[in-house]
């Protein structure tokens, strides 16, 4: 008989504890609670979990394209490098694929040339995404750059540092690729890689930075990140290699 009193009890502190939770739920879930605008207004961040976050890539690859003029309707392919950072972000590798180093180099550029062009949405053509990922390339990132760009980047070395040398429109004119000199522009392009490298930390440079994160008027394109976090990467490469290659000495 004594474990009635003690049923109603329980019956007592449950059906309290059931009300609480119910006025509980209305808070949260009424009109009451606190809208998208006013958790956006808050003073601190609002972390809203939708779905897995990508980890970030330590040492990602970037596809650098170099055409003729980026404003151009069809835009002439002049060199393609793929590169990496390596020692903990302090230098950076090189490897040619346009011109290529194969054997049978020749036939390889006439194919990625004739398959390259740029979409409206200015995204590279799926025949030469193709052709690169038959050849077990994979990158993270694109950089689009033109003689423009470089013509620019030139003269602001040159205004940054007396002793640089800056290429004049012939010297640019060394890195346009022709069937003929092909191997010369390969040569050419990976001793005016070598010459930027030896000035950079590119951010060092505020005017060189400036004009990256502006794009060079839309002479420099970046696909896969923003120009921020291409200029964070730079932050501390302080020197390049090309190790598939044999260059003459500085």
């Amino acid at each position: 008989m004594k474990s009635k009193p003690l049923l109603v009890l329980f019956l007592i502190c449950f059906s309290l504890f059931l009300f609480m939770g119910f006025k509980a739920s209305q808070a949260v879930f009424s009109g009451n609670a606190p809208s998208r605008e006013q958790l956006n207004a808050t003073s601190g961040p609002v972390l809203l979990e939708e779905g897995p976050v990508e980890a970030a890539v330590l040492d990602p690859f970037t596809l650098v394209i170099l055409v003729d003029d980026l404003l151009a309707l069809n835009p002439n392919l002049e060199g393609v490098w793929l590169s990496r950072s390596t020692d903990g972000g302090a230098g950076n590798l090189f490897f040619p694929i346009f011109p290529s180093q194969a054997e049978d180099g020749a036939q390889r550029d006439l194919n990625l040339r004739g398959a390259f062009w740029l979409e409206e949405s200015l995204a590279l053509s799926g025949r030469f995404h193709t052709i690169l990922h038959d050849r077990n390339l994979s990158w993270h990132w694109v950089l689009l750059t033109d003689w423009t760009a470089l013509s620019e980047i030139n003269l602001i070395l040159a205004e940054l540092d007396p002793q640089y040398q800056p290429l004049n429109p012939v010297g640019l004119s060394g890195l346009s690729f022709t069937v003929e000199n092909r191997l010369l522009t390969q040569s050419n392009q990976a001793l005016f890689i070598r010459d930027l490298c030896d000035r950079l930390p590119l951010p060092a440079h505020n005017i060189l930075a400036q004009r990256a994160l502006e794009g060079f008027s839309g002479h420099l394109l970046f696909s896969g990140t923003s120009p921020l976090k291409f200029l964070d990467l730079w932050s501390g490469v302080n020197y390049c290699l090309l190790p598939t290659m044999t260059l003459p000495a500085p």
